[in-house]
């Protein structure tokens, strides 16, 4: 084989390898309970699980909901953390990670490139992240939009024909459910809320404009608890000793006690923005 043979053959034996150990860097992630109040149903492949507090189980796949006055926190193991309000549905489609040692701050950076796709399909969450790790993916799904974030402090509320997206700090973009292949979706800053409606009859549209302030002190509380939350545990990566894939585990760094924030329903805390 001449040189030129043999560069293409490494070249496609090198690009077969990466290809492998990609496939193979990618884990099943985790979520662990930071804290938990009220009636919560969380559902995986069709069997109902009783959440309990520090709890670290897998999540792709799972559905979340709560009850009135119901709310809980998790904290999945790329360092994000989720607030889920009381009568709020919400689908984990997909959640996976590569691997990665112990000894990264989780709650400041990303510990390796994750894969998020989840829906929210009534309801309120707060979504926190840390300093997300290039080529992370995180999208969440509404009846109405689809929520492409970069971080660090996001609020999507749905209800009826209406998806609001309140972004505290960082950026995100916000796509309408019936848009073509083509479009590039509204990009959010920072300050600024974004509300997408839609009809039986009309196409979705989009409204921007700055944040309502009144709203943020609304919801200082959870998303103070979303936030202490991500500091309270950290992953790592861990190989069985049987040889088996690797696993993520989760460990509390000390105990504490959240605070507990108040259960507000969205309906109460339209602003006419």
């Amino acid at each position: 084989m001449n040189t030129a043979g043999k560069l293409l053959a490494g070249a496609a034996l090198y690009c077969l390898v990466t290809l492998s150990v990609l496939a193979q860097e990618s884990v099943p992630g985790k979520v662990y309970v930071a804290e938990i109040i009220g009636g919560v149903t969380f559902t995986v492949g069709g069997k109902v699980m009783n959440l309990k507090k520090s709890d670290s189980l897998p999540i792709q796949g799972a559905r979340i909901e709560t009850a009135v006055a119901a709310s809980v926190i998790l904290v999945y193991s790329n360092g994000t953390s989720i607030y889920i309000d009381e009568k709020t549905i919400v689908e984990i489609r997909k959640f996976i990670q590569q691997p990665f040692a112990s000894g990264v701050d989780t709650a400041v950076f990303e510990p390796s490139v994750s894969d998020t796709l989840a829906s929210v399909t009534q309801g309120r969450v707060i979504i926190t992240t840390n300093e997300l790790a290039s080529g992370t993916s995180m999208i969440y799904l509404t009846p109405q939009s689809q929520v492409k974030i970069r971080g660090k402090e996001v609020v999507i509320e749905v209800q009826d024909q209406e998806t609001r997206i309140y972004l505290l700090s960082g950026n995100a973009t916000v796509t309408p459910q019936d848009a073509g292949p083509d479009s590039l979706g509204q990009p959010l800053q920072g300050g600024q809320t974004a509300v997408v409606t839609n009809s039986a009859a009309d196409s979705a549209t989009i409204q921007v404009t700055a944040l309502d302030q009144n709203y943020v002190n609304s919801i200082s509380l959870q998303v103070a608890a979303a936030e202490r939350a991500q500091k309270i545990v950290v992953f790592q990566t861990v190989s069985p000793p049987d040889g088996g894939p690797p696993e993520i585990q989760a460990k509390s760094v000390v105990s504490v006690n959240l605070p507990v924030p108040l259960t507000v329903s969205p309906s109460t805390l339209r602003t006419g923005d």
